[in-house]
C-alpha cells in the first residue's frame, strides 16, 4: 500500500497566501496590509494647473430647482414648460426633472437646450454656476496664476506678492484692503497681529 503524501511537504503554487495565522511574518504582512486598505485618503488633492478643484455641473441639480423655485414653479409647471417649447412636444417630464435636481441624473445637450429655455439661463450658468466661467479670477485660479489663498501654498503666494511689490504700491494697495476689511466688519483690527500668527501657524502645521 502506498504512503500517504505528507500535506505539509506539498509544493505551494504560486501565489499561494499562508494559512498559517501563527506564522510571524505572515502576520505583519497581514498587518501592513490592512494598514494599507484601512488608510484614509487625503484632505485635499495636489493642485494641478489648468483643472478644477471641484466638479461643478454636481450643483446644476441645485441650480435647476433654485431657478424654478424663484420662478414660482413646481416642477409639472416646468415639465409642461419645456413641452411647450419642444418642437416634438416631448418636453421633459416631471419625473426626469426631479431626478435632476436630486442630482441622481444630468441632462442630454437637448434636454439642457430645454431647460435654459424654460428657466432663462444660459448653459453656463448651469454647468459652471458662473456665466463666464473663463473670465477674471475663476480662470486666473485654475490656470495657477492665482492661488487659492485658503491654502497654505495660496497664504505664502499672496504674502511673497505683496513683499516683491514697489513699497509705494504696497501701501496703496494694504489701505485699500484694509478699509474694505474694515467696511465688513468694524472691529477687523481689534487682536489683528494676534490672529495673524495664529492663521500662519495654522498653515504651517
Amino acid at each position: 500500500m502506498p504512503a500517504k503524501k505528507n500535506p505539509k511537504s506539498a509544493p505551494k503554487s504560486k501565489g499561494h497566501v499562508s494559512s498559517d495565522v501563527n506564522d510571524p511574518l505572515e502576520q505583519i504582512a497581514f498587518s501592513a496590509r490592512k494598514l494599507e486598505e484601512g488608510r484614509e485618503p487625503p484632505d485635499e488633492k495636489h493642485f494641478q494647473p489648468g483643472r478644477l478643484g471641484a466638479q461643478p455641473e454636481v450643483e446644476l441639480g441645485s441650480r435647476v430647482r433654485e431657478a424654478r423655485e424663484a420662478r414660482h414653479m413646481t416642477q409639472g409647471d416646468l415639465a409642461m414648460l419645456t413641452a411647450s417649447l419642444d418642437s416634438d412636444e416631448k418636453g421633459i417630464s416631471r419625473a426626469v426633472i426631479s431626478l435632476y435636481e436630486k442630482g441622481t441624473n444630468r441632462p442630454s445637450p437637448r434636454e439642457l437646450r430645454l431647460l435654459c429655455e424654460a428657466l432663462q439661463l444660459t448653459p453656463n450658468y448651469l454647468i459652471y454656476g458662473v456665466e463666464e466661467p473663463f473670465e477674471g479670477g475663476a480662470q486666473y485660479e485654475r490656470l495657477g496664476t492665482i492661488a487659492r489663498r485658503s491654502t497654505p501654498e495660496g497664504y505664502a503666494w499672496t504674502a511673497y506678492i505683496m513683499s516683491e511689490i514697489h513699497h509705494n504700491h504696497y501701501d496703496a494697495v494694504m489701505k485699500l484692503v484694509l478699509d474694505l476689511a474694515r467696511g465688513w466688519d468694524k472691529s477687523f483690527d481689534l487682536g489683528l497681529q494676534e490672529r495673524a500668527n495664529e492663521k500662519m501657524l495654522q498653515m504651517a502645521e
